[in-house]
């Protein structure tokens, strides 16, 4: 398992520039004719990590709102989400995060590696986390800028902007082909070397991508691969997955907590922070009305009911998976790729084989042995059993759930302004896409209705 340390990068400007993120230099207290050398590459890769650090919560926490799996309390900011009426106050961390992380790798993606002094070895190790960051950046943000009725998307730059360059939106599709070339880029040079991230990761995280692109001929593939190499093993408890300061062989990807972290700048500390099991400070419990409280309600007795919520007569509380501020954020773990395979397969095959059942059961039964399936269910049930097993295995860890609201076209659970009746996909998909900060949008005429 590789786990990644997100380096406290001293920040500096390198050029002047104006206000918006898109022409934002990167932050690496070098100056730009530093930036000449092997190390310099690496102190750039280091700094797209740690421009990252509140960007990979944000997914998770508006996510799991939009698709109204919460119920928020003394926290109106994030109202907005949970009511699908999404302003620029918060989104603009997102879109501003990863842009930051964004210039900074595209350094080096326009740098001379090639004359630069260093192994090849070395070289590739930093192409590598280049282009899996990139290619993590652009999915997250792709799933929550882009716009279902107009096929536009985000920005898509593959180099650093001039201080008075002028971008437009890209084509969803463009975006899309970008992502998975930057990852399959990514498999490819982390081939024989690791860097932060390495080839494994690389390819669990091209699973998720291609499922929800999809894809799911090469989503199985992927997780397939993955599985087949025997360098993860499922926890026999899924609780220890989520073991501070742990090395869980289940887990495939982490932004890494370290000491030198600072209060509040530990990748995990938001979550903590979220679901604190504490009626004053946390602001995230389960919502009684939404469709993984109906789950648990069906089967107490699930393991990982026990081990993640806490139930008290008024609220239950989502504590079990970050239960300090000092916690690795667990990205993709070995359980998704099980059921990733299975439902992949089912999807492409359109049939049920008993491969599709044994990855089904290995989640299943860990959770609760009395649910393992004896028979090989018809397609129609077996997706549908997936889908509940992922909202009870993956819920308030990944963004899951909204993506899986999207890629199959769902209807939504009502909220009580709407009477609690179901919202069907049509009425909601324009609703969850994030605007753009009006600095970019006064800046670069940003429009996704061209």
């Amino acid at each position: 398992m590789k786990k990644y340390i997100l380096a406290i990068i001293t920040l500096a400007v390198l050029t002047s520039c104006s206000e918006d993120f898109l022409n934002k230099p990167p932050t690496t207290g070098l100056s730009t004719d530093k930036l000449t050398d092997l190390p310099a590459m690496e102190a750039l890769i280091y700094g797209g990590y740690g421009q990252l650090r509140s960007f990979v919560h944000q997914p998770v926490l508006y996510g799991t709102a939009m698709a109204r799996d919460i119920l928020i309390r003394d926290r109106p900011e994030y109202d907005q989400f949970f009511d699908h009426m999404v302003t620029t106050g918060m989104t603009s961390w997102m879109f501003g995060q990863g842009y930051s992380s964004l210039g900074t790798l595209n350094t080096v993606a326009v740098s001379d590696l090639e004359s630069m002094d260093g192994s090849a070895e070395e070289k590739n190790a930093i192409l590598g986390d280049m282009h899996f960051l990139r290619a993590y950046i652009y999915f997250n943000l792709n799933n929550y800028f882009a716009l279902p009725s107009t096929g536009y998307s985000v920005p898509l730059l593959l180099e650093p902007l001039g201080v008075n360059d002028v971008v437009e939106c890209a084509r969803t599709a463009d975006v899309i082909a970008r992502i998975e070339e930057d990852i399959e880029l990514a498999r490819t040079y982390f081939t024989d070397i690791s860097g932060e991230s390495d080839y494994y990761a690389a390819t669990a995280l091209a699973a998720r991508i291609y499922f929800f692109h999809k894809k799911y001929d090469l989503a199985w593939e992927r997780a397939n691969e993955v599985i087949e190499s025997g360098k993860f093993e499922l926890e026999t408890d899924p609780a220890d997955a989520f073991t501070p300061g742990g090395s869980s062989k289940e887990v495939l990807f982490t932004f890494r907590y370290d000491a030198t972290d600072g209060s509040g700048t530990s990748p995990s500390s938001r979550m903590f922070e979220a679901y604190r099991p504490d009626q004053s400070q946390g602001f995230y419990s389960l919502n009684p009305d939404g469709e993984i409280a109906a789950l648990w309600e069906a089967d107490t007795a699930d393991v990982r009911y026990k081990a993640f919520f806490t139930e008290t007569t008024e609220l239950t509380y989502i504590d079990g998976k970050y239960t300090t501020d000092q916690m690795d954020f667990i990205m993709i773990r070995l359980a998704e790729l099980y059921l990733t395979r299975a439902e992949a397969a089912i999807m492409n095959n359109n049939n049920v084989s008993q491969a599709d059942v044994d990855d089904m059961n290995a989640i299943i039964g860990r959770g609760n042995p009395d649910n393992v399936l004896e028979v090989i269910p018809t397609v129609q049930d077996a997706l549908e059993l997936l889908y509940e097993e992922r909202l009870k295995e993956l819920s308030y860890e990944t963004d899951d759930h909204y993506l899986n609201l999207h890629r199959l076209e769902k209807p939504i659970i009502g909220s009580p302004t709407e009477g609690g009746e179901l919202k069907p996909y049509s009425d909601y998909s324009d609703l969850l896409v994030f605007p753009f900060p009006e600095t970019e949008i006064e800046f670069h005429n940003l429009d996704r209705n061209p």
